[in-house]
């Protein structure tokens, strides 16, 4: 359906644009004082919509049996689009001025396209989870085969999220030939995934080889180095070396987010300079002590430094490394009011927190000074969390995956629960997005942050 319905929606864009241009609203604005040729720019409209096929076609987007994010979807579509309009305005530009007399139909042709075709996007994908649900039209029936969290983990998102297209009907675990030959035969089976990466080579190849020839699809969980695609390939002494790349923030783009946050964060400082100033008053107001609160956190590679937040408790009650007496009270409170499990804890009706300081703390604002600590270089606008060295010192092995960057105001555990998730939860999320970060990325978690603060939490 993809490929008629963006064809359709280009067309329909250029009778827009045209009609658009041509109306009484924008000729009272931009009169027309040339003679505008609908034919010729009937057949541009036809070209044009034929490049933008070819280009998103390169991209990728009539792929079959492809699973893409809604995002990465759609901005696959906005290159594509932006391509073909770059490739006709500098034909134009070297065969013919002409088309720039009319440069307000270039850019309504490319930006209605784009909207045009997201939208056809959005009724494909809605007509699909429908046919999924309802018809069962696309439905993958499925046998696992293996034992233990792959397994299981595989089961549960299937189940509960029919839109991904799969249904299993057969679990094994171990592999029984007879009980696949059985599905096959009556058609009830299309994906065989392998679950069990225990097996020997001999056996997965076995697998594999019965897949092949009964003509199903063969899915399979890898050990840790079979596959992994973040690897950068050297050699040294005729021998091939694979490097493990922990993360997509290397070189350029470590540059790129460097600049983003110090732009960010100067920008976000500047336009709330007077709430910066109102909430430090409202400190004042309430209680004697110090406006700003210092806490030592574990950056990135397990450095440390200083991070800063308004201070939301009592003077006297803050928690002090160099003050025995409150970390004893913190102890106390935690294994009274205690809401989280692991490494990091959380209080409930935490009895320290002045009035203020429970507003600040609800809507975030308490973190608004560390922006001054993206300034300094100390942490990211978007990144893992910052904690205590006690805390990190608690920390599993596979938990210091989240020391790989520097940590963050949000991040992406932030954007999806913040403290209602459990803390594996919390290094799930940052483990991502270490793994996959991007510029758009950090847009997308910025963009959500709000939403997250004024969301209603469980541990609240």
């Amino acid at each position: 359906m993809r490929l008629p319905l963006d064809l359709i929606a280009v067309l329909l864009a250029g009778y827009v644009a045209y009609d658009l241009r041509t109306s009484g609203i924008i000729q009272n604005r931009l009169p027309l004082f040339y003679q505008f040729d609908f034919v010729e720019y009937r057949t541009l409209v036809l070209i044009y919509a034929i490049l933008v096929l070819i280009v998103a076609s390169f991209s990728g987007l009539y792929r079959m049996k492809i699973t893409r994010g809604v995002v990465a979807e759609f901005t696959k579509v906005f290159n594509a689009v932006s391509t073909a309009t770059l490739i006709v305005i500098l034909y134009y530009f070297f065969a013919s001025r002409d088309i720039f007399s009319s440069r307000f139909v270039i850019i309504s042709l490319w930006l209605i396209s784009i909207i045009f075709i997201i939208g056809g996007r959005i009724f494909v994908r809605v007509i699909q989870t429908l046919s999924l649900q309802y018809l069962g039209i696309g439905l993958r029936r499925v046998a696992i085969i293996g034992n233990g969290r792959v397994s299981e983990g595989l089961q549960h998102t299937f189940n509960i999220n029919p839109g991904l297209g799969y249904k299993v009907i057969l679990t094994q675990k171990k592999f029984n030939e007879k009980q696949l030959v059985d599905l096959i035969k009556i058609r009830q089976l299309d994906d065989l995934i392998l679950a069990d990466s225990t097996l020997d080579q001999d056996q997965q190849m076995y697998i594999n080889d019965f897949c092949d020839e009964h003509k199903i699809e063969f899915q399979y969980h890898p050990q840790l180095f079979d596959t992994y695609d973040k690897v950068d390939i050297r050699t040294f002494a005729g021998t091939i070396l694979f490097r493990v790349k922990r993360t997509t923030l290397e070189g350029w783009g470590s540059i790129q987010k460097r600049i983003f946050d110090i732009i960010f964060a100067s920008v976000f400082i500047l336009i709330f300079s007077p709430l910066y100033i109102l909430v430090a008053i409202a400190i004042k107001v309430e209680s004697k002590g110090p406006v700003f609160y210092k806490s030592m956190r574990v950056g990135a590679k397990n450095t440390t430094f200083p991070v800063y937040k308004y201070r939301s408790m009592y003077t006297e009650l803050c928690t002090d490394e160099s003050n025995p007496e409150s970390i004893a009270l913190e102890q106390k409170l935690l294994a009274e009011k205690g809401i989280k499990t692991g490494p990091v804890n959380k209080i409930k009706d935490d009895p320290r927190v002045t009035k203020v300081g429970a507003f600040l703390r609800k809507t975030s604002i308490d973190e608004f000074p560390q922006f001054f600590n993206v300034l300094r270089g100390e942490m990211s606008v978007s990144g893992p969390r910052p904690h205590q060295p006690r805390e990190v010192a608690k920390y599993e092995k596979h938990h210091k995956k989240v020391l790989t960057l520097k940590p963050g105001i949000t991040g992406m555990a932030q954007v999806n629960g913040r403290s209602d998730l459990t803390f594996e939860e919390e290094v799930l999320y940052d483990t991502f997005y270490i793994e996959n970060w991007s510029l758009l990325l950090d847009l997308i978690i910025i963009a959500k942050t709000p939403w997250a603060v004024l969301a209603p939490r469980k541990a609240d």
